[in-house]
């Protein structure tokens, strides 16, 4: 007896077969929407991190602004020389008033409008351009900015050396559309870009420059002496520059030997409205010539020095033996019971006397931090071995002592507004890039985020 599908079987049979179809296609359906979904999130992402590669390699180089020159002294040396102060956006000309608030800035994070449309998040910046012998070609200024959904780049030049090309930069002086029209695009579908400057290392408000007080330029030396070998010497009055003479000599001429009781010289550095007083009782007591160092700051000692001496007679100091003489400066405690003596790990910076032509206008600095909070006072120190370096004179001049932007750097969640003052100190910049693809019907699709921070270490008067 032959058998067979009843109609109602049948029925049941292309039912089960319907929803097995319907099932699978939309899950074939979902796969490929997955798939695609999938390959527009890495090439968004993708992309977002190579517009950020490029905007870091970029923005670096802000502020930079020492080139290799020659410079015209005896001898035609090459010579490092930060002459570029262009680079800076607004600093102090002559005529301009003198409470003009200078921008030492390489960078502007302000709204602008390059094509005239609104809502734009652009960020500008300055740069010097050098070429591959190290030496200045020109000084550009940079701007990313967002048109819409576009991301671009474009580049002017600020000055450029005789000769030096333009490198696809805007000539200078180029304005208006024809400055527009070096725009060149990097991105699109960029639906977000944002440039946060960190957190200040130092606010002006809190004052950058601890010493001379009150952003003063003249200060005075007074001589440690009367006990353990400290002797004492001449210091000229005070000033911008203090001449300092009649050292101690441990160089016995007639036995050719050192002595044996060593002799040093030591003075510390006191506002030059420091009433009268000892070196220790200045330290201790008055509170324009001691102050606080605070753990994790960094800060700058810087001066000029240079000697009395002339071409045809040049001075003793000149004769300084450098590993047997000894020119130092340093922090000493200004506590109580410690009152001169060194504070831990800080060592005190070694330097010579002048001894080229253009070396008394070269700036000796020395950066340091301290390994706790430090009440402390500045004192130089100087001991000479030799037959003929104690007989000539030293002068200190334009001392300063300056808390600087610290290397590390901080964000303020949603902070994007530094004032003028106080962008000389940014360090870094923090970007935020969103880029989307495959969107349809005016929505943005698939992203690719990426947030990077940017060190600016040139940004700022300090190169």
């Amino acid at each position: 007896m032959k058998k067979g599908f009843t109609l109602m079987e049948l029925v049941v049979y292309m039912a089960i077969m319907g929803i097995i179809v319907l099932v699978a296609g939309q899950a074939f359906s979902n796969s490929t929407k997955f798939r695609v979904r999938t390959q527009n999130m890495i090439r968004a992402t993708q992309e977002a991190e190579n517009v950020a590669t490029l905007f870091k390699a970029d923005v670096a180089q802000m502020g930079a602004k020492s080139s290799l020159e020659i410079i015209s002294h005896t001898g035609g040396e090459d010579s490092f020389s930060g002459i570029f102060s262009d680079v800076y956006i607004d600093p102090r000309v002559a005529g301009d008033p003198v409470d003009k608030v200078e921008d030492l800035s390489s960078f502007m994070l302000d709204p602008i409008e390059p094509n005239g449309t609104s809502n734009l998040n652009s960020f500008s910046f300055r740069r010097v351009r050098y070429g591959t012998s190290g030496r200045y070609e020109a000084t550009e200024e940079i701007v990313w900015y967002l048109d819409g959904q576009v991301l671009s780049r474009r580049c002017l030049i600020i000055n450029k050396a005789i000769g030096a090309s333009d490198n696809n930069c805007a000539p200078k002086g180029t304005t208006g559309t024809e400055l527009l029209s070096y725009g060149v695009e990097i991105a699109t579908g960029v639906t977000k870009f944002q440039v946060q400057p960190a957190k200040p290392g130092v606010l002006v408000s809190e004052g950058e420059q601890i010493f001379p007080p009150s952003e003063g330029n003249a200060f005075k030396l007074v001589p440690r002496y009367g006990e353990n070998g400290y002797q004492a010497l001449t210091a000229g009055i005070g000033g911008r520059y203090v001449t300092l003479s009649n050292f101690a000599s441990n160089f016995d001429p007639s036995t050719g030997n050192i002595k044996d009781d060593i002799s040093v010289n030591e003075v510390y550095v006191f506002a030059n409205t420091a009433p009268s007083g000892t070196w220790r009782d200045l330290c201790i007591a008055d509170e324009n010539n001691h102050f606080l160092l605070e753990q994790g700051l960094e800060y700058e000692i810087s001066f000029n020095v240079s000697t009395s001496g002339t071409d045809s007679h040049p001075d003793d100091s000149q004769m300084f033996v450098p590993g047997v003489d000894h020119m130092a400066v340093g922090i000493r405690s200004a506590e109580n019971d410690k009152v001169g003596e060194k504070i831990g790990s800080v060592e005190d910076f070694i330097f010579f006397p002048p001894t080229m032509e253009i070396a008394h206008s070269i700036r000796r600095s020395v950066r340091f931090t301290v390994p706790e909070n430090t009440n402390a006072c500045l004192a130089f120190t100087f001991s000479f071995f030799s037959p003929i370096a104690a007989g000539g004179a030293i002068t200190i001049g334009n001392f300063k002592l300056k808390r600087l932007a610290v290397s590390g750097y901080s964000f303020d969640e949603g902070t994007y507004y530094v004032p003028v003052s106080d962008k000389k100190n940014v360090k870094a910049f923090k970007l935020f890039l969103q880029i989307s693809r495959g969107g349809k019907n005016g929505e943005h699709g698939e992203t690719g985020e990426i947030e990077m921070i940017v060190p600016t270490p040139s940004n700022g008067p300090e190169d």
